[in-house]
């Protein structure tokens, strides 16, 4: 799919100011900033929960899972009832073999679809908004700091997550962080954004020992060990 010349105002404020942005099929482009740099706002945008202007073209199935679990996940629906929720057409016992599919995609025991929200972990929740999200057959996943809002214990399992089903189901991604070295472990094209705008775009291997911006290296010097080689 690609973004083009998209734009947010928020009466006289814009938020985004005439991105363009490509996202090949298949491939995880990471959006990176600081806070209010504009990333979820073109996020959202793209997702259908703003109005823009500009073109977004190639991806007519768009899924967002967000940054806090517990927030997106209603309180009074069991984990299978909100995965199932967007499973439509399929009978009841269908159903229940795909919530269970879902679930173990996502590394989740089946018998955790008669839970509530408030009996699973932050990690647990997050894997299952990603399981909902993945029923969707969205042809555009995007990951607004997913991890940021987890244990530090937590983050570096939903990214080997996110990492696994990409190889095996050849998701198209848009992954939104604030965090660099997030960016380059789970992403192939790395986007920096600042005030709205894109400043510099590459390979993310590229961006990171190269970096020709003077925000980019800011961002890069922020994570003295995103340097180094990765462990």
């Amino acid at each position: 799919m690609i973004i083009e010349d998209l734009s947010v105002r928020f009466g006289a404020f814009t938020a985004v100011d005439g991105v363009t942005l490509p996202i090949p099929p298949g491939s995880a482009v990471g959006l990176v900033g600081e806070s209010g740099s504009g990333k979820s706002t073109l996020a959202r945008a793209v997702a259908g929960l703003v109005p823009y202007t500009g073109r977004i073209e190639g991806a007519r199935r768009v899924q967002m899972v967000f940054q806090d679990p517990y927030a997106s996940l209603d309180p009074r629906m069991t984990v299978g009832a909100s995965i199932g929720e967007g499973l439509r057409g399929l009978g009841r016992d269908a159903r229940r073999r795909e919530v269970a599919r879902l679930l173990d995609l996502v590394a989740l025991p089946a018998d955790l679809a008669g839970r509530y929200p408030r009996e699973l972990s932050g990690g647990q929740r997050q894997r299952v908004a990603i399981a909902r999200a993945l029923g969707a057959r969205p042809e555009l996943l995007i990951a607004d700091e997913i991890t940021s809002a987890l244990d530090v214990s937590v983050q570096g399992a939903v990214l080997n997550l996110v990492r696994t089903l990409r190889a095996e189901l050849g998701l198209s991604m848009l992954f939104i962080s604030h965090n660099l070295a997030v960016v380059r472990y789970v992403c192939d094209v790395i986007a920096v954004m600042r005030e709205g705008r894109l400043v510099e775009t590459g390979p993310a291997e590229e961006v990171v020992a190269e970096p020709r911006h003077d925000y980019t290296r800011a961002l890069l010097a922020a994570v003295p060990r995103l340097t180094g080689e990765r462990g």
